[in-house]
Protein backbone atom coordinates (compact mmCIF):
# COMPACT_ATOMS: atom_id res chain seq x y z
CA UNK A 1 0.00 0.00 0.00
CA UNK A 2 1.80 3.49 -1.18
CA UNK A 3 0.49 5.14 2.10
CA UNK A 4 1.36 9.21 1.63
CA UNK A 5 -0.44 12.23 2.09
CA UNK A 6 -2.83 11.62 -0.57
CA UNK A 7 -3.69 8.35 1.09
CA UNK A 8 -4.56 10.63 4.22
CA UNK A 9 -6.95 12.91 2.58
CA UNK A 10 -8.57 10.27 0.36
CA UNK A 11 -9.06 7.87 3.60
CA UNK A 12 -10.83 11.47 5.19
CA UNK A 13 -13.05 12.07 2.28
CA UNK A 14 -14.17 8.67 2.78
CA UNK A 15 -14.89 8.98 6.19
CA UNK A 16 -16.72 12.23 6.01
CA UNK A 17 -18.72 10.99 3.25
CA UNK A 18 -22.36 11.61 3.62
CA UNK A 19 -23.75 8.39 2.53
CA UNK A 20 -22.61 5.98 4.96
CA UNK A 21 -22.67 3.24 2.90
CA UNK A 22 -20.72 4.49 0.09
CA UNK A 23 -17.82 5.54 2.80
CA UNK A 24 -17.31 2.22 3.60
CA UNK A 25 -17.49 1.47 0.03
CA UNK A 26 -14.11 4.23 -0.08
CA UNK A 27 -12.97 3.15 3.08
CA UNK A 28 -12.71 -0.41 2.18
CA UNK A 29 -11.53 -0.03 -1.47
CA UNK A 30 -8.56 2.32 0.30
CA UNK A 31 -7.40 -0.37 2.73
CA UNK A 32 -7.24 -3.41 0.40
CA UNK A 33 -5.48 -1.31 -2.54
CA UNK A 34 -2.51 -2.81 -3.63
CA UNK A 35 -2.85 -6.10 -2.46
CA UNK A 36 -6.45 -7.20 -3.43
CA UNK A 37 -8.58 -7.41 -6.95
CA UNK A 38 -11.80 -8.60 -7.26
CA UNK A 39 -12.34 -12.45 -8.69
CA UNK A 40 -8.43 -13.01 -7.82
CA UNK A 41 -7.86 -16.06 -6.38
CA UNK A 42 -4.68 -15.19 -4.67
CA UNK A 43 -6.43 -11.88 -3.40
CA UNK A 44 -9.36 -14.06 -1.80
CA UNK A 45 -6.46 -16.10 -0.35
CA UNK A 46 -4.88 -12.94 1.30
CA UNK A 47 -8.67 -11.89 2.54
CA UNK A 48 -8.38 -15.46 4.87
CA UNK A 49 -5.44 -14.70 5.89
CA UNK A 50 -5.74 -11.31 7.03
CA UNK A 51 -8.68 -12.90 9.04
CA UNK A 52 -6.02 -15.59 10.43
CA UNK A 53 -3.73 -12.88 11.43
CA UNK A 54 -6.80 -11.35 13.59
CA UNK A 55 -7.89 -14.35 15.00
CA UNK A 56 -4.38 -15.84 15.84
CA UNK A 57 -3.50 -12.59 17.62
CA UNK A 58 -7.15 -12.02 19.32
CA UNK A 59 -6.91 -15.88 20.54
CA UNK A 60 -2.87 -15.04 21.58
CA UNK A 61 -3.73 -12.35 23.85
CA UNK A 62 -6.53 -13.76 25.57
CA UNK A 63 -4.69 -16.80 26.91
CA UNK A 64 -1.70 -15.08 26.98
CA UNK A 65 0.12 -12.33 28.45
CA UNK A 66 -1.54 -10.50 31.37
CA UNK A 67 -4.23 -13.05 31.28
CA UNK A 68 -1.71 -16.01 31.23
CA UNK A 69 0.53 -14.36 33.86
CA UNK A 70 -3.02 -14.00 36.15
CA UNK A 71 -3.56 -17.85 36.10
CA UNK A 72 -0.35 -18.76 36.75
CA UNK A 73 -0.68 -16.79 40.00
CA UNK A 74 -3.97 -17.94 40.58
CA UNK A 75 -2.26 -21.76 40.68
CA UNK A 76 0.24 -20.20 43.16
CA UNK A 77 3.42 -20.17 40.83
CA UNK A 78 6.45 -18.15 41.69
CA UNK A 79 8.52 -16.34 39.60
CA UNK A 80 11.49 -19.26 39.09
CA UNK A 81 8.29 -21.33 37.67
CA UNK A 82 6.54 -18.39 35.82
CA UNK A 83 10.56 -17.63 34.01
CA UNK A 84 10.71 -21.69 34.00
CA UNK A 85 7.59 -21.19 31.59
CA UNK A 86 8.92 -19.03 29.31
CA UNK A 87 12.37 -20.89 29.08
CA UNK A 88 10.40 -24.29 28.49
CA UNK A 89 8.29 -22.16 25.61
CA UNK A 90 11.38 -20.75 23.51
CA UNK A 91 13.54 -24.07 24.63
CA UNK A 92 11.10 -26.27 22.68
CA UNK A 93 10.67 -24.06 19.83
CA UNK A 94 14.42 -24.24 19.26
CA UNK A 95 13.36 -27.33 17.38
CA UNK A 96 11.66 -25.47 14.86
CA UNK A 97 15.25 -25.85 13.07
CA UNK A 98 14.33 -29.52 12.79
CA UNK A 99 10.77 -29.15 10.82
CA UNK A 100 11.72 -29.32 7.42
CA UNK A 101 12.93 -33.09 8.68
CA UNK A 102 9.11 -34.08 8.55
CA UNK A 103 7.73 -30.82 6.21
CA UNK A 104 10.13 -31.03 3.27
CA UNK A 105 9.26 -34.38 2.22
CA UNK A 106 5.36 -33.74 1.40
CA UNK A 107 4.82 -32.04 -1.85
CA UNK A 108 1.43 -31.00 0.17
CA UNK A 109 1.42 -30.45 3.84
CA UNK A 110 -2.01 -28.46 4.42
CA UNK A 111 -3.79 -31.33 5.99
CA UNK A 112 -0.69 -31.94 8.02
CA UNK A 113 -0.53 -28.53 9.25
CA UNK A 114 -3.75 -27.93 10.07
CA UNK A 115 -4.50 -30.76 11.98
CA UNK A 116 -0.99 -29.73 14.32
CA UNK A 117 -2.34 -26.23 14.60
CA UNK A 118 -5.47 -27.89 15.67
CA UNK A 119 -3.98 -30.31 18.31
CA UNK A 120 -1.74 -27.15 19.67
CA UNK A 121 -5.04 -24.94 20.06
CA UNK A 122 -6.87 -27.53 21.88
CA UNK A 123 -4.25 -27.97 24.28
CA UNK A 124 -3.15 -24.09 24.61
CA UNK A 125 -6.46 -23.22 25.13
CA UNK A 126 -9.18 -25.70 26.55
CA UNK A 127 -6.76 -28.54 28.22
CA UNK A 128 -4.40 -25.52 30.14
CA UNK A 129 -7.55 -23.38 31.31
CA UNK A 130 -8.76 -26.59 32.73
CA UNK A 131 -6.33 -27.82 34.47
CA UNK A 132 -6.84 -25.33 38.22
CA UNK A 133 -10.14 -27.51 38.59
CA UNK A 134 -8.39 -30.89 38.05
CA UNK A 135 -8.79 -32.75 41.57
CA UNK A 136 -5.21 -32.50 42.03
CA UNK A 137 -2.41 -31.10 44.50
CA UNK A 138 -0.95 -27.78 43.92
CA UNK A 139 2.35 -28.87 42.96
CA UNK A 140 0.96 -31.67 40.61
CA UNK A 141 -1.06 -28.97 39.00
CA UNK A 142 2.23 -26.48 38.07
CA UNK A 143 3.93 -29.82 36.56
CA UNK A 144 0.77 -30.70 34.27
CA UNK A 145 1.16 -26.56 33.37
CA UNK A 146 5.07 -26.96 32.50
CA UNK A 147 4.49 -30.49 30.23
CA UNK A 148 1.07 -28.82 28.72
CA UNK A 149 3.27 -25.58 27.55
CA UNK A 150 5.81 -28.10 26.72
CA UNK A 151 3.74 -30.54 24.53
CA UNK A 152 1.89 -27.46 22.57
CA UNK A 153 5.19 -25.63 21.95
CA UNK A 154 7.13 -28.93 20.55
CA UNK A 155 3.69 -29.23 18.09
CA UNK A 156 4.13 -25.11 17.22
CA UNK A 157 8.11 -25.83 16.22
CA UNK A 158 7.00 -28.22 13.69
CA UNK A 159 3.84 -26.17 12.50
CA UNK A 160 5.24 -22.58 12.12
CA UNK A 161 8.13 -22.85 9.91
CA UNK A 162 5.24 -24.57 7.56
CA UNK A 163 2.67 -22.52 8.25
CA UNK A 164 4.98 -19.24 7.20
CA UNK A 165 6.21 -20.93 4.12
CA UNK A 166 2.42 -22.08 3.12
CA UNK A 167 0.70 -18.49 3.51
CA UNK A 168 3.96 -16.52 2.03
CA UNK A 169 3.02 -18.28 -1.15
CA UNK A 170 0.15 -16.25 -1.65
CA UNK A 171 1.78 -12.94 -0.58
CA UNK A 172 4.36 -12.12 -3.24
CA UNK A 173 6.72 -9.40 -2.92
CA UNK A 174 4.74 -7.03 -5.02
CA UNK A 175 2.12 -6.97 -2.75
CA UNK A 176 3.79 -7.64 0.46
CA UNK A 177 3.97 -4.43 1.81
CA UNK A 178 0.48 -3.60 1.16
CA UNK A 179 -0.87 -6.50 2.84
CA UNK A 180 1.69 -6.41 5.87
CA UNK A 181 1.20 -2.51 5.86
CA UNK A 182 -3.02 -3.25 6.66
CA UNK A 183 -1.79 -5.95 8.90
CA UNK A 184 0.48 -3.69 11.27
CA UNK A 185 -2.14 -0.92 11.18
CA UNK A 186 -5.36 -3.04 11.75
CA UNK A 187 -4.26 -6.11 13.95
CA UNK A 188 -3.62 -3.85 16.97
CA UNK A 189 -6.71 -1.65 17.02
CA UNK A 190 -8.45 -5.65 16.95
CA UNK A 191 -6.59 -6.58 19.82
CA UNK A 192 -6.93 -4.12 21.79
CA UNK A 193 -10.54 -3.78 21.80
CA UNK A 194 -11.20 -7.59 22.31
CA UNK A 195 -8.51 -6.98 25.60
CA UNK A 196 -10.38 -4.67 26.31
CA UNK A 197 -13.73 -6.55 27.06
CA UNK A 198 -11.97 -9.64 28.08
CA UNK A 199 -10.14 -7.28 30.86
CA UNK A 200 -13.66 -6.47 31.66
CA UNK A 201 -15.08 -9.66 32.08
CA UNK A 202 -12.29 -10.91 34.27
CA UNK A 203 -12.25 -8.01 36.60
CA UNK A 204 -16.40 -8.54 36.88
CA UNK A 205 -15.35 -12.16 37.64
CA UNK A 206 -12.94 -11.15 40.11
CA UNK A 207 -14.90 -8.33 41.84
CA UNK A 208 -17.01 -11.44 43.28
CA UNK A 209 -14.36 -13.73 43.95
CA UNK A 210 -14.48 -15.56 40.90
CA UNK A 211 -11.62 -14.43 39.03
CA UNK A 212 -10.88 -17.92 37.46
CA UNK A 213 -14.12 -18.68 35.92
CA UNK A 214 -13.55 -15.07 33.99
CA UNK A 215 -10.43 -16.60 32.48
CA UNK A 216 -12.04 -19.47 31.67
CA UNK A 217 -14.76 -17.74 30.19
CA UNK A 218 -12.22 -15.80 27.89
CA UNK A 219 -10.27 -19.31 26.86
CA UNK A 220 -14.24 -20.75 26.23
CA UNK A 221 -14.91 -18.11 23.80
CA UNK A 222 -11.30 -18.55 21.99
CA UNK A 223 -12.11 -21.88 21.42
CA UNK A 224 -15.61 -21.08 19.06
CA UNK A 225 -13.20 -18.42 17.55
CA UNK A 226 -10.56 -21.43 17.01
CA UNK A 227 -12.83 -23.87 14.86
CA UNK A 228 -14.64 -20.36 13.20
CA UNK A 229 -11.38 -19.39 11.78
CA UNK A 230 -10.05 -22.81 11.23
CA UNK A 231 -12.95 -23.90 8.55
CA UNK A 232 -12.03 -20.39 6.77
CA UNK A 233 -8.39 -20.42 6.43
CA UNK A 234 -8.15 -24.13 5.64
CA UNK A 235 -9.54 -23.10 2.11
CA UNK A 236 -6.33 -20.80 1.46
CA UNK A 237 -4.95 -22.80 -1.61
CA UNK A 238 -1.54 -24.39 -1.29
CA UNK A 239 0.72 -24.29 -4.40
CA UNK A 240 4.14 -26.28 -4.81
CA UNK A 241 7.12 -25.90 -3.11
CA UNK A 242 10.59 -25.29 -4.41
CA UNK A 243 12.82 -28.65 -3.83
CA UNK A 244 9.48 -30.63 -2.81
CA UNK A 245 10.90 -34.32 -1.56
CA UNK A 246 14.23 -32.88 -0.75
CA UNK A 247 15.75 -35.36 1.99
CA UNK A 248 17.61 -33.55 4.67
CA UNK A 249 20.18 -34.87 7.53
CA UNK A 250 20.21 -33.21 10.94
CA UNK A 251 23.59 -31.85 9.85
CA UNK A 252 22.34 -30.37 6.44
CA UNK A 253 19.93 -28.33 8.31
CA UNK A 254 22.33 -26.76 10.19
CA UNK A 255 24.98 -26.55 8.03
CA UNK A 256 23.34 -25.02 4.86
CA UNK A 257 21.88 -22.21 6.83
CA UNK A 258 25.17 -21.28 8.05
CA UNK A 259 26.78 -21.33 4.38
CA UNK A 260 24.74 -18.53 3.66
CA UNK A 261 26.84 -15.91 5.00
CA UNK A 262 24.41 -13.14 3.83
CA UNK A 263 21.31 -14.90 5.44
CA UNK A 264 23.55 -15.32 8.54
CA UNK A 265 23.25 -11.32 8.99
CA UNK A 266 19.26 -11.48 9.09
CA UNK A 267 19.35 -14.20 11.86
CA UNK A 268 21.88 -12.35 13.59
CA UNK A 269 19.52 -8.95 13.41
CA UNK A 270 16.79 -11.52 14.82
CA UNK A 271 18.98 -12.68 17.30
CA UNK A 272 20.11 -9.50 18.59
CA UNK A 273 16.32 -8.25 18.97
CA UNK A 274 15.11 -11.05 20.63
CA UNK A 275 18.14 -11.47 23.51
CA UNK A 276 16.92 -7.90 24.68
CA UNK A 277 13.44 -8.00 24.23
CA UNK A 278 12.59 -11.41 25.90
CA UNK A 279 14.99 -10.38 29.16
CA UNK A 280 11.47 -8.56 31.14
CA UNK A 281 9.57 -11.77 30.24
CA UNK A 282 6.13 -11.80 32.62
CA UNK A 283 8.04 -10.27 35.46
CA UNK A 284 6.84 -6.99 34.75
CA UNK A 285 3.27 -7.93 34.37
CA UNK A 286 3.71 -9.79 38.20
CA UNK A 287 4.91 -6.19 39.66
CA UNK A 288 2.05 -4.27 38.14
CA UNK A 289 -0.68 -7.08 39.33
CA UNK A 290 1.01 -7.75 42.79
CA UNK A 291 3.21 -5.02 43.81
CA UNK A 292 1.50 -1.82 41.69
CA UNK A 293 -1.71 -3.39 42.52
CA UNK A 294 -3.32 -2.34 39.25
CA UNK A 295 -6.40 -4.43 38.14
CA UNK A 296 -6.54 -6.17 34.83
CA UNK A 297 -9.25 -3.10 32.72
CA UNK A 298 -6.39 -0.66 34.04
CA UNK A 299 -3.47 -2.45 31.99
CA UNK A 300 -5.89 -3.47 29.23
CA UNK A 301 -7.03 0.06 28.94
CA UNK A 302 -3.58 1.40 28.88
CA UNK A 303 -2.99 -1.05 25.75
CA UNK A 304 -5.76 0.85 23.64
CA UNK A 305 -3.42 3.72 23.58
CA UNK A 306 -2.08 1.49 20.87
CA UNK A 307 -5.45 1.77 18.65
CA UNK A 308 -5.24 5.24 17.53
CA UNK A 309 -0.88 5.44 17.60
CA UNK A 310 -1.08 2.83 15.31
CA UNK A 311 -3.31 3.70 12.56
CA UNK A 312 -2.35 7.39 12.77
CA UNK A 313 1.68 7.01 12.79
CA UNK A 314 2.03 3.51 10.29
CA UNK A 315 1.54 6.28 7.65
CA UNK A 316 3.78 7.80 9.02
CA UNK A 317 6.48 5.76 9.58
CA UNK A 318 6.09 3.66 6.18
CA UNK A 319 6.41 7.54 4.47
CA UNK A 320 9.87 8.12 6.46
CA UNK A 321 11.34 4.72 5.60
CA UNK A 322 10.88 5.23 1.92
CA UNK A 323 11.65 9.13 2.25
CA UNK A 324 14.72 8.42 3.30
CA UNK A 325 14.95 4.68 1.71
CA UNK A 326 15.84 2.84 4.89
CA UNK A 327 16.75 -0.59 4.77
CA UNK A 328 14.95 -2.84 6.95
CA UNK A 329 17.99 -3.52 9.15
CA UNK A 330 18.17 0.59 10.02
CA UNK A 331 14.48 0.93 10.42
CA UNK A 332 14.69 -1.40 12.99
CA UNK A 333 17.79 0.05 14.75
CA UNK A 334 16.65 3.41 15.26
CA UNK A 335 12.77 2.38 16.00
CA UNK A 336 14.66 0.19 18.68
CA UNK A 337 16.73 2.96 19.63
CA UNK A 338 14.15 4.97 20.69
CA UNK A 339 12.06 2.40 22.23
CA UNK A 340 14.66 1.61 24.98
CA UNK A 341 14.06 4.43 26.74
CA UNK A 342 10.51 3.43 27.64
CA UNK A 343 12.25 0.91 29.49
CA UNK A 344 14.00 3.67 31.61
CA UNK A 345 10.33 4.94 32.04
CA UNK A 346 8.67 2.26 33.55
CA UNK A 347 11.52 1.72 35.83
CA UNK A 348 9.92 4.77 37.71
CA UNK A 349 6.46 3.54 37.69
CA UNK A 350 5.29 2.94 41.56
CA UNK A 351 1.95 2.65 43.47
CA UNK A 352 2.37 6.89 43.99
CA UNK A 353 3.49 7.39 39.83
CA UNK A 354 1.52 4.87 38.33
CA UNK A 355 0.41 7.39 36.11
CA UNK A 356 3.92 6.92 34.50
CA UNK A 357 2.72 3.73 32.71
CA UNK A 358 0.11 5.23 30.33
CA UNK A 359 2.88 7.52 29.63
CA UNK A 360 5.57 5.30 29.03
CA UNK A 361 3.56 2.79 27.46
CA UNK A 362 2.19 5.75 24.73
CA UNK A 363 5.74 6.33 23.99
CA UNK A 364 6.53 2.74 23.19
CA UNK A 365 3.74 2.28 21.20
CA UNK A 366 4.95 5.14 18.54
CA UNK A 367 8.41 3.60 18.49
CA UNK A 368 7.22 0.34 18.31
CA UNK A 369 5.67 0.43 14.89
CA UNK A 370 9.31 0.63 13.19
CA UNK A 371 10.17 -2.43 14.97
CA UNK A 372 6.89 -4.38 14.02
CA UNK A 373 6.95 -2.91 10.13
CA UNK A 374 10.77 -3.99 10.23
CA UNK A 375 10.12 -7.62 11.16
CA UNK A 376 7.10 -8.07 8.84
CA UNK A 377 10.14 -8.28 6.16
CA UNK A 378 13.01 -9.07 8.26
CA UNK A 379 12.60 -13.02 8.18
CA UNK A 380 12.59 -12.99 4.22
CA UNK A 381 15.58 -10.34 3.65
CA UNK A 382 18.18 -12.46 1.72
CA UNK A 383 16.30 -15.49 2.31
CA UNK A 384 18.02 -18.21 -0.50
CA UNK A 385 14.76 -18.93 -3.27
CA UNK A 386 15.16 -23.26 -2.40
CA UNK A 387 14.13 -25.16 0.46
CA UNK A 388 12.74 -21.92 2.25
CA UNK A 389 11.02 -24.25 5.56
CA UNK A 390 14.70 -25.49 6.34
CA UNK A 391 15.76 -21.41 6.15
CA UNK A 392 12.73 -20.28 8.16
CA UNK A 393 12.74 -23.28 10.47
CA UNK A 394 16.96 -22.35 11.47
CA UNK A 395 15.87 -18.86 11.97
CA UNK A 396 12.73 -19.60 14.34
CA UNK A 397 15.06 -22.04 15.69
CA UNK A 398 17.81 -19.28 16.40
CA UNK A 399 15.15 -16.38 17.46
CA UNK A 400 13.79 -18.92 20.07
CA UNK A 401 17.45 -19.67 21.26
CA UNK A 402 17.85 -15.94 21.86
CA UNK A 403 14.10 -15.75 23.72
CA UNK A 404 15.81 -18.37 25.51
CA UNK A 405 18.63 -16.61 26.52
CA UNK A 406 17.00 -13.43 27.40
CA UNK A 407 14.66 -15.35 29.51
CA UNK A 408 17.43 -17.24 31.32
CA UNK A 409 19.54 -13.68 31.89
CA UNK A 410 15.70 -12.60 33.05
CA UNK A 411 14.83 -15.50 35.72
CA UNK A 412 18.39 -15.51 37.04
CA UNK A 413 18.45 -11.59 37.51
CA UNK A 414 15.19 -11.63 39.74
CA UNK A 415 16.00 -15.13 41.26
CA UNK A 416 19.18 -14.24 42.42
CA UNK A 417 17.68 -10.63 43.58
CA UNK A 418 14.64 -12.34 45.46
CA UNK A 419 12.61 -10.26 47.73
CA UNK A 420 15.05 -7.04 46.83
CA UNK A 421 14.02 -4.20 48.22
CA UNK A 422 15.40 -0.52 48.42
CA UNK A 423 15.08 3.05 47.30
CA UNK A 424 16.53 5.74 45.07
CA UNK A 425 15.67 9.47 45.23
CA UNK A 426 12.89 8.35 47.89
CA UNK A 427 11.16 6.03 44.90
CA UNK A 428 10.69 2.47 46.15
CA UNK A 429 12.84 0.06 44.23
CA UNK A 430 13.01 -3.82 43.55
CA UNK A 431 14.76 -6.03 41.30
CA UNK A 432 11.55 -6.34 38.81
CA UNK A 433 12.35 -2.37 38.54
CA UNK A 434 16.06 -2.93 38.06
CA UNK A 435 15.35 -5.41 35.31
CA UNK A 436 13.72 -3.48 32.99
CA UNK A 437 16.51 -1.20 33.57
CA UNK A 438 18.67 -4.14 32.48
CA UNK A 439 16.85 -4.70 29.65
CA UNK A 440 17.80 -1.33 28.23
CA UNK A 441 21.14 -1.34 29.08
CA UNK A 442 21.15 -4.92 26.51
CA UNK A 443 19.00 -3.26 24.06
CA UNK A 444 21.55 -0.28 23.44
CA UNK A 445 24.33 -3.14 22.51
CA UNK A 446 21.97 -4.80 20.37
CA UNK A 447 21.14 -1.20 18.37
CA UNK A 448 24.84 -0.85 17.97
CA UNK A 449 25.52 -4.54 16.63
CA UNK A 450 22.35 -4.64 14.00
CA UNK A 451 23.94 -0.90 13.23
CA UNK A 452 27.24 -2.44 11.94
CA UNK A 453 25.22 -5.37 10.10
CA UNK A 454 23.08 -2.81 7.76
CA UNK A 455 26.45 -0.85 7.16
CA UNK A 456 28.43 -4.17 6.05
CA UNK A 457 25.09 -5.87 4.54
CA UNK A 458 22.93 -5.29 0.99
CA UNK A 459 19.20 -5.77 1.80
CA UNK A 460 17.54 -7.85 -0.43
CA UNK A 461 13.91 -9.23 -0.40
Amino acid sequence: MKISKEWAARAKAALTHPDPKAAGRKLGALVTEGWYVSGDAQSRDRMRLLGYNYEANVVANLIGGTFYTGLLLLLHADDAFIGAMSMISSGANMLQAFAPLLLERFPRRKGLLIGLRSAIMFFNVLFLGLIPLFPIGQQARLTLVAGTVLIVNVLNAFTNPGMSVWHIQSIPPNVRGSFFTVITMTVGAVVAVFNLAGSAVVDAFAAHGHEYWGLLALRLFCVALVVVDTISYSRIREYPYPGDGAKFTVKDLVVAPIREKTYMRTVAVTFLWNVAANIPGSYYTVYLLQTVQVNYSFIMLCSMLNVPVVLLLTPVWSRLGRKWNLSWFKMLYIAMGLYLLHYVMLSFVTKATVWLYPIALLYAYVTAIGINLSFTCIPYVNIPKRSQTAFIGFYSAVANLAVFIGVFIGRTFVTRLGDFESSLLGMPLTGKQLLVLLTAAVMVVSVLCIRHIDRTTKVEE
